[in-house]
């Protein structure tokens, strides 16, 4: 696997599927930040950032676009309408998911950060 994780390489080696066309998959990936405080999110999640929340509405395509995160990862199999999806795809908002809950999202994605060291 590559020193550097991509999304690329986080939808290869994490089990997830992307949900838009937006975004791009050679952002890089140097960390996580989960919450679901969009406030929060805003002040404090960076641009190397996977965003790991359950919440799905049009609010976290502004908060994802604002905090420049590498890519958004809804958790425990939340799913997302297509028009929010549309809205990603024009803010050019990478939307994942995965059936992993927080928890076991964000530690494997601490463990796929540590082998890439």
């Amino acid at each position: 696997m590559p020193k550097i994780l991509t999304v690329e390489n986080l939808l290869a080696h994490f089990p997830c599927r992307q949900l838009n066309r937006g975004g791009d998959q050679t952002r890089q990936i140097a960390g996580g930040y989960a919450c679901d405080l969009l406030s929060w999110v805003i002040s404090r999640a960076g641009e190397t950032d996977v965003w790991l929340t359950i919440l799905n509405s049009m609010n976290v395509v502004a908060v994802a676009s604002l905090a420049d995160c590498a890519c958004v990862m809804l958790t425990e199999g939340v799913a997302m309408d297509q028009a929010v999806l549309g809205k990603a795809d024009e803010q050019n908002v990478m939307i994942l998911s995965t059936d992993l809950t927080t928890w076991e999202a964000a530690v494997a994605l601490a463990e796929l950060l540590r082998l890439n060291r």
